[in-house]
């Protein structure tokens, strides 16, 4: 059984800059923000919020053959011709890449299951992961943020988060998410940033991959989607906690005492503190 090696992360967690720093590992092919209807909901996006995004990039084959140059243009255009399904693409993708003897990694893109909304009907699965999972060996792990962290976060960066995620839906969303998540090896996008060199080291032990020091001279050699700040960063930066900031106090006091937060809170208890 050929092994496929897995990222899994909901937006804003930093699942752009550790790609990019998996990515950059020694013989490595990565995939980025990955999902079998990866197509429809970039098309979705254009289509409902103006983004501007490239569908072809929800695309694991064209990013395959576009990021890494290793077809000529006239296989390019027999392969592309072929018209495989989601499937066949992994498979053949997964065939060229242990030819080359260089493992494949492949960002899941998590949004689409547990957010999805106004794109598509969040299924609160891990379609990626149970489609693949029958067909190979998987090494993989998830990362997590505090929730509110990631609220904040989502709200500042994505225009449409605020218009279509109300507290709860957004809550909901987090715990299918994590409840996936405690089944695997889950590492916090808080300690990335604190402690980088240690995790990143830490992950790539969990994907079997041999750790390079020296990773972050060549951190823009790599094709990645996602944040555009953490495409063209030469490094990793701490982020500074912004909730507290942010969230007045008496909106905090009703957050902490919010039945679906405490919830949440006590499943993630091993990881934080309801405070």
């Amino acid at each position: 059984m050929e092994t496929i090696r897995i990222i899994h992360n909901l937006p804003r967690t930093g699942g752009t800059i550790i790609s990019k720093c998996i990515g950059i590992q020694k013989d490595v092919i990565l995939l980025s923000e990955i999902h079998p209807k990866g197509v429809e909901v970039r098309e979705s996006m254009n289509v409902r919020e103006s983004m501007n995004t490239n569908p072809d990039l929800g695309d694991p084959l064209f990013q395959f053959i576009e990021w890494n140059n290793l077809f000529s243009i006239s296989d390019k255009k027999i392969i592309y011709k072929l018209n495989y399904n989601f499937e066949e693409k992994i498979d053949l993708i997964l065939k060229k890449t242990i030819s080359l003897n260089k493992k494949l990694i492949i960002r899941d893109w998590s949004f689409v299951d547990y957010f999805g909304q106004p794109f598509v009907s969040p299924k609160y699965k891990n379609s990626l992961l149970d489609l693949l999972n029958r067909k190979y060996k998987i090494l993989n792990f998830f990362i997590l943020r505090h929730p509110l962290e990631l609220y904040i976060s989502c709200l500042k960066s994505m225009k449409f988060f605020k218009k279509f995620y109300k507290f709860k839906l957004f809550l909901k969303g987090y715990k299918e998410y994590f409840l996936q998540a405690k089944k695997n090896k889950i590492f916090k996008y808080e300690d990335f940033t604190q402690q980088t060199n240690e995790i990143l080291k830490e992950m790539c032990d969990t994907l079997d991959l041999n750790f390079n020091k020296y990773y972050t001279e060549k951190l823009n050699d790599i094709n990645i989607t996602g944040d555009k700040t953490a495409i063209n960063s030469k490094s990793v930066y701490k982020k500074e906690n912004m909730a507290k900031t942010l969230i007045k106090k008496e909106d905090q006091n009703k957050i902490f005492k919010y039945r679906e937060f405490i919830e949440l809170m006590e499943e993630l208890k091993n990881y934080y503190k309801n405070e």
